[in-house]
This record gives structure tokens, sequence and C-alpha cells, in this order.
């Protein structure tokens, strides 16, 4: 290690800005790791130079954290009037939806947001490439962090990249901006070029279009995604970053092409230099993209200079270089990924091809588990199999029918090729073996990053045991999700809507109580209409789901058939093994069933249900309804029973006679934990049966800003006279209620700041 202080150095400065922006467990290991590596090194020296040379990045790093707070401390306005300037190429277009990426005169970044009003404007904004400024009306507020545990969490990500706030617009007026200097008309103008290129993607066929954006343009469009799942399955994400050898291939490229032309190796490099940093500005200033275009100077310096960095400085310079200008760089995937597979590159010098590609998947294993719940058994093999085919055939294809749009030919046959081999990777994914991990504890998965470098050094007796360890410590881990001692009744955050899960211990049985679901007012026209849009049942429902371990549902409860209770169940049967669905009867007959459950079914067994009807493993008994209905309110499908020495009551939308219903027809029925009928509405909790039942804990769920005004303020003052103690989803977020044998307690997701 002596010839790796730069490394070290670069390693503890990376491991500092964790501690200092998102101080865990995993961060304080790795810090302390690499120091004692450092002290293990008895270099007094260069110790003592570490502690100086570190003290700047720490400075910098407790500045940019202060900077920060004080920036989400600004507290949410309504109707205010902001001025600032936005970048053709940060502004997004689905249905009627604007957003973008906006600077505020004040040096502020938000999120902005506008409703577009017309096609006629929407077709305007779509055709516009330049800069613009604007002074603008609406509701300033800050970013929600995720409501529900293991959800994607908006609030960090977006302040990883220095944004805290986003900017609602009710009215607004822009035009275009004249450029202050040269620097910021060059700079303008290569925004309005990627810009224009974007926008000419559009003319290209599928899937090269997706391809161009996110190879050529530096922008990953949601469709890529959409529309070819594979990429995510198998983990082939890390191939469509820009930071990649898309970037060393542009130079060997241009390069090679210099040298046809006999071009001088000074002029060539020379230029190749300014034009690395031209398309770091024309590829919007991303900033995973920062370490490929140093290394890229690094490379180029050396020719000229006739010098040769060792891997491990480059790698290293880059590393700084990065944290300076995007300190929380490490705090995003697209960057953990970039930096580690291209350590990987370093550290495999002596590796063969195949050991290589292996090393790479291994440790990327535990970071692309840590987003997405879930690694397919083929994901390895396709990764070295694909990599060099990405290399070699796909990357050059996409640069050349991109740039050759003029023929269509070019194109086609680009395209074709293209096609085949996103085709191949989408079929590839559905085959059997994609297996639902869960999420693991983040020390768990450093020390499996750690461990899976130990795999690949020279001692062959570490190396066997590393082996054992790393396999023993990922089943151990595995067990520990799939299997918890402890059972749930949890109550999701999805809106104006109902959604909860019941899994007993082990989870020997997992229950699902509705989907919840969008309720639209109004009929949307086709532009209006979002193309790329998400539900809740498969970001909330179907997500936490993986990240306990979880790929099959025993029981899928819909209590009755409204939109809100129903509506995201197609994504529930459509993403996750269900064995039986569980309905009011009567509720097959109704048209919500025909069209929005019927056609996902695959092999579920429906089972329509009445008090008379009881479910093998259901883990609460079924209370209601009493006969078949037509699946509406008042025929809500109710379940009783206890979890963890706690009585639990939840019905759908029952209204107060259903109520009354049942404590008339159970007078001994006492009910402990009551998850509110019909979001807290006034329609249901009847003072007279809470009396009877005396709930001690109430759960509600309902919207924020709903258009019902759920919870009813005569809701609220029955559960006060009852002295109840109220978990509400507005309020408190995802509710959970953990129970271990006789005893339980209440865990919720409480929206943060940061």
């Amino acid at each position: 290690m002596k010839n790796a202080k730069l490394l070290l150095f670069s390693l503890i400065v990376a491991a500092l800005s964790g501690v200092i922006y998102r101080p865990c467990l995993a961060s304080w290991s790795l810090f302390f790791g690499i120091l004692i590596i450092i002290l293990w090194q008895r270099h007094v020296r260069f110790f003592l130079i570490g502690i100086i040379l570190i003290l700047p990045f720490m400075i910098y790093f407790f500045s940019d954290v202060t900077d920060l707070k004080k920036q989400a401390a600004i507290v949410d306005q309504k109707n205010v009037q902001l001025t600032g300037m936005i970048l053709p190429d940060n502004v997004s277009i689905d249905g009627d939806g604007l957003s973008a990426i906006a600077t505020l005169d004040s040096g502020i970044i938000v999120k902005l947001y506008w409703t577009l009003p017309t096609q006629q404007i929407k077709c305007e904004w779509l055709k516009r490439d330049n800069v613009f400024k604007f002074n603008a009306t609406g509701d300033l507020t800050r970013i929600r962090s995720a409501t529900n545990f293991n959800q994607f969490d908006s609030q960090q990500f977006y302040a990883t990249k220095n944004i805290t706030h986003q900017f609602s617009v009710t009215s607004w007026q822009v035009e275009k901006i004249v450029s202050p200097d040269i620097f910021s008309c060059i700079r303008y103008q290569l925004h309005s070029w990627h810009s224009r290129a974007i926008h000419n993607t559009d003319l290209l066929p599928k899937p090269l279009r997706e391809y161009s954006q996110a190879l050529i343009l530096g922008v990953t469009p949601q469709a890529l995604y959409d529309d070819n799942p594979g990429v995510q399955t198998l983990g082939l994400i890390h191939l469509f970053s820009v930071s990649g050898f898309h970037v060393s291939f542009l130079i060997m490229m241009i390069i090679g092409l210099a040298k046809r032309l006999w071009i001088p190796q000074e002029v060539t490099i020379v230029s190749l230099s300014g034009i690395l940093i031209i398309y770091f500005i024309f590829a919007g200033e991303p900033s995973v993209l920062i370490r490929a275009i140093v290394a890229g100077e690094l490379i180029l310096w050396q020719k000229i200079h006739h010098s040769k960095f060792k891997s491990y400085d480059i790698w290293a310079i880059s590393l700084l270089i990065s944290l300076i200008f995007s300190p929380q760089i490490l705090l995003t995937l697209g960057g953990q990924l970039s930096f580690l597979l291209t350590f990987c590159l370093a550290f495999a010098k002596k590796l063969s091809f195949w050991q290589t590609n292996l090393l790479m998947s291994i440790v990327s294993f535990p970071l692309i588990i840590q987003q997405q719940f879930t690694w397919h058994i083929l994901q390895t093999v396709v990764n070295i199999l694909a990599i060099p085919v990405f290399g070699t055939i796909i990357v050059p294809l996409v640069m050349l029918g991109y740039f050759g749009q003029s023929f269509s030919i070019i194109v086609d046959s680009a395209n074709a090729i293209i096609h085949f081999f996103a085709m191949l990777i989408d079929w590839l994914a559905i085959l059997p073996g994609n297996i639902v991990i869960g999420k693991m504890p983040e020390w768990i998965a450093t020390l499996l990053v750690v461990l899976g470098f130990c795999m690949f050094c020279r001692e062959k007796i570490i190396v066997s045991y590393v082996r054992i360890l790393w396999l023993l410590l990922l089943i151990l881990t595995i067990v520990s999700i799939r299997r918890p001692f402890t059972g749930e009744f949890t109550t999701f955050d999805i809106g104006q809507g109902d959604a909860a899960l019941i899994r007993t211990p082990f989870n020997h049985t997992v229950t699902i109580i509705d989907t919840g679901g969008q309720v639209t007012f109004g009929s949307k026209q086709s532009w209006q209409i979002k193309q790329y849009e998400r539900t809740k049942g498969e970001t909330v429902i179907v997500n936490y789901l993986h990240s306990l371990g979880i790929n099959t549902i025993d029981h899928l409860v819909l209590t009755h058939h409204d939109q809100d209770h129903i509506g995201d169940a197609k994504d529930i049967l459509r993403l996750m093994h269900v064995k039986k669905v569980l309905m009011p009867a009567g509720m097959q007959s109704q048209q919500s069933f025909k069209t929005q459950i019927l056609p996902y079914l695959k092999k579920a067994e429906v089972i329509e249900v009445t008090e008379n009807n009881q479910v093998n493993d259901l883990p609460l008994k079924i209370y209601h309804p009493l006969t078949a209905g037509q699946a509406a309110n008042e025929d809500s499908v109710a379940l009783y029973g206890v979890l963890g020495g706690m009585s639990v009551l939840t019905a759908g939308d029952l209204d107060r006679a259903g109520e009354r219903l049942l404590a008339e027809r159970h007078p001994e029925m006492k009910v402990d934990l009551i998850k509110l009928g019909h979001h807290g509405s006034k329609t249901a909790t009847d003072p007279i049966t809470f009396s009877k039942w005396q709930p001690s804990i109430g759960i509600i769920s309902a919207g924020r800003n709903n258009r019902y005004h759920h919870p009813h303020q005569e809701t609220l003052d029955t559960l006060q006279k009852n002295q109840m103690s109220v978990f509400n989803t507005q309020i408190h977020g995802m509710i959970k209620y953990i129970y271990k044998g006789e005893k339980g307690y209440f865990k919720v997701k409480l929206p943060h700041e940061f």
C-alpha cells in the first residue's frame, strides 16, 4: 500500500463526506475502517499531511451542510412571487404536466411544476430551446420526504442536488434571457443545442431513441425502463450511464479519426481536452459525468507530457474533484456504481476478463439490491456477456444511428440490431429466476461490498474463508429478512384511499386488505394524459412487500368496489403472485370487477365471502357482510380478530348502521385497535357503538388536503370523547403495529427533515 497514498487519502475524504452528510453505522464503519488502514501504514508524515489536507474538505462539507439546512428551513409560502432562470434541457413535459429545475435569482435551486392549460401551449413549450427567465406566482413548499418505510425518498434524492423546495406555478411570464458575459453565452448556447438534440431524438424509432438520449445526451428517459423492463430486472442500469466507457469510446473514436486525417497528435489531444469540457456542459452538466471527464483529461495529459499516471491515482483524483463539485455524489446509486465499477477495473489489473466481470457483479450486487430488492439468477451471467457486447456493438451502433439520422437505411439497420438486443434482454428477464431478496441493512450491504473485493486478493487462504463468510452472511441476511420473528398490521400512506397489510410472524401468511387507487374527476383529453406515471400500488405497496422479501400474497381482500379501495389491485395482481382474492358476495357481477379485477387475475382463486364463509389461514375472521349485495359501502368486508394480544377490527367503508349491526350480532365483541371506517368520515364511527367497544387506538387512512375534508370533526370528537389514541396517515405517514407473542408496539414513518 506504500504507493497508494493518494488512493487512501481520496477514500478517507469520501468516507468523511458520508459521515457528514448521512451519518449512519455504514458510513462511520467505512470511515474508521479506512482510518485504521492509514494508521496501520505507520507513516507519521503521511498521516500529518493527510490531516492538514483533509481539513479543507471537512470545512467545505460542513459549510455545505449548514447552507443546505438553512435552505431547508425556509418556511412554506403561498402565492409568493419568484423570479429566476431555467435552462431548456432542464424542462420535462409529460401529458399536461411540466416540470423543470429552476435557479432563482437568490441562487436557490428549486423543482418547478406547472400544469399546461392548453394543447397549443404544450406544443409551444415542446419547441422551446432557449434559456429563459421567468416571473412567476405560486406556492413554494418543502419537498416531502418518504412517508412509507423503504419508499423512494424524493427529499433525500433532491438534497443530493442541493434542492430542498418545490415551486408550484399558478401563473407566470417567461422571456428569452440575454447572456451577461461570453462564458454564459457559450454555456447557454450549449444547453440550447442539448435541448434541441433531445427534441430531435423524437424522430428516431424506439429503442434507438431512448438509447441515444441515455448514452449520448446524458438523459435517462422514463421510457427506457418502462419500455425495456429487462434493463432494471437484470441490473444493467450502469450500462446506460454517460459516466462509463461511452466517454472513453468518444476519445478513442476522435483519436482514431484524427490519425486517419493525418492530424498531429498534439493538436488532437489539445482539441480533445476542450471537447470533453464542452461535452460535459452540452450533456447538461451531470455530476456523475465529472469522473469520466476528469479521467479523460488526465489520460490526455499523459499523452502530451509522456508521463504515466497509475490507474489508482487517476481514480483517486477524479473522486476528489467530483466530491468538490458534488459533495453528495456517493449518496446516489449512479455515483456509487460509477466509482465502484471503475475501481474494480483498476483493482483487477491481474485478473482475467471473466474474473473482472464477476468481481463487478459481486460488488454491485448489494447496491442494486438496496434499490430494487430483487435479483435475477441470470444477472451475473448476463452482465458478463452484455458488457463487451454493449461496448463493442451497441454503443457504436447508437452513435451511428444518432449521427446518421439523414440516412434512413442507417437508422433502420442500427435500430433493428439494438431492438434485437433489447428484446433479448427482456426475454431473459422474464425467465424464471427473479428472486425477491428484500432490503438489507446498510452496514451489511457495505460489508458485502468490502468482502467482495477480498474474494479476489492474492492470499488464497484468505480468499477461501472470505467466500464462505460472504455466502454465509448473505444467506443469514436473506433468512432474517424473509422469516422475521415479528408480525405486523400496517396501514399504508397511499393518499385518499385505503390499503393495509397483515403479516404474521415468519411470514406464515401475508394478507393485503384493499389496494388504494386514484380517483379521477372529469375526463382528460389525450394530450393531457401522462404516459409514464406509476401508481401507489406499485411504488408503495409492492415496493414495501419486496423490501420485506415477500413475493407471494396469500389473501388479497377487496372490501368493496370503490376506486380508492381497489383501483390499484391490477398492479398487485400483475406484479405479485396472489393465491386468493376475497371480496363481498355479489361483487363479481359488478362492472368494476369485470374491468379492473377479472383481466388481471391469472391463477388467483376468487372467493365471495359473507359472515358464514371463513377462509383457512386468514389471520382475522370475517364478520361482514351478512348476505350478498352490490359491493357498496354498506356491503364492506369487516375483519376481526386478535393480533399480538390486541383485538383488531377493520371494515373498509362500512357505515354507522353496519357498525351497530356488528355490535348487536356480537355483543361480546371488544375492540382494542380499530381502523376507522370511510377514512374518518362522519358517515361511520358511530358514537353509541364506540362506547360499547371502547377501543383504545384508532387508525385513520386519508389523503392530505383531500376534497372530502376527511377526517370529519364529528368523528374526531367521538374519538376524543372515548379517550382514544389516534394515528392518522396525514400526519404520521405509514402506521405499523408490530407484534411478537402477546406484546406489540407502534412505529410510524413521520416525514423527516434534512
